[in-house]
């Protein structure tokens, strides 16, 4: 692993901490090197074990031609205990859980750095329940986009930005200086909210400076949702829109969400499952 310093404030950077205590706990490495459309996906739980809205998203993104690196960082001793079994190819890293989000997928990009090359990568996380219906359509708006940069979602939340629970990147754009330096660069954050305006906007701004194209599937405008988070203020219209999840933070907290008391019966309506089973 490259030797790296401590940032300007005296943070250390996530690939300081993390250096020597990555582990591949599923698959095999070189799987990552036989495709040309990655998804790195982030991964958080308590215990070792994993919900069925993971699985289901990683088998989907492999019925439509995306090979998954997890990065968890999830502390429970043992290996992760998934409700099924994964895709053919499916690699399963194991971290410290410093860094967030955007730590694991810092983690992956160094781990593999030829994936930043390829023509689609998509980075998402388990913040999301579901996907209770099929992910192709969100995936072929993806593929049909010609934006450098696309995301489900964006938020006037603290500034016009795309939302980072599931960002697809083109035609190697995250090997090229502006993105590649900013995720070299994911430091420590002692608060959530750092990391949320140090990264997920930041993620916005380092785009905006390397001059690359954006857009969203679902915009907030469109949903005529602003200076609010969509996933929350407005996750009833997106599901009326197709959107095939809703927020964990909704489901755990209610108060965070209007509406949010009846989302399993809503859930339950729209597509014929049982949200409890999902979590």
């Amino acid at each position: 692993m490259r030797v790296r310093s401590r940032d300007a404030v005296g943070r250390p950077l996530v690939l300081d901490e993390v250096a020597g205590a990555v582990r591949v706990e599923h698959g095999e490495e070189s799987a990552v090197e036989e495709t040309g459309r990655v998804a790195l996906v982030a991964q958080f739980s308590a215990d070792a074990r994993i919900s069925r809205s993971l699985l289901e998203l990683v088998r989907q993104l492999a019925e439509n031609g995306y090979r998954s690196v997890v990065s968890s960082t999830c502390e429970a001793p043992g290996p992760l205990e998934w409700p099924g079994p994964l895709p053919d190819g499916t690699v399963v890293l194991r971290r410290p859980n410093v860094g967030y989000d955007f730590g694991s997928w810092a983690v992956a990009l160094d781990r593999f750095p030829q994936v930043a090359g390829l023509e689609r990568v998509i980075l998402t996380n388990d913040s999301m329940v579901g996907p209770f219906a099929p992910i192709a359509p969100l995936l072929e708006h993806f593929e049909r986009n010609p934006a450098d940069v696309w995301a489900l979602t964006d938020s006037y939340q603290l500034g016009r930005h795309l939302q980072s629970f599931f960002v697809g990147f083109r035609d190697g754009v995250l090997a090229e200086a502006p993105l590649r330096s900013f995720f070299e660069r994911v430091r420590v954050e002692p608060e959530k909210m750092e990391v949320v305006r140090r990264y997920e906007l930041g993620l916005t701004q380092a785009c905006q400076r390397g001059a690359y194209s954006m857009t969203a599937m679902y915009r907030s405008q469109d949903l005529g949702i602003q200076g609010e988070n969509p996933t929350l203020t407005g996750w009833q219209r997106l599901l009326a829109a197709g959107f095939p999840f809703v927020k964990r933070t909704l489901v755990n907290d209610p108060s965070t969400a209007p509406g949010a008391v009846d989302a399993a019966r809503v859930v339950r309506g729209r597509f014929g499952v049982e949200l409890s089973e999902w979590l």
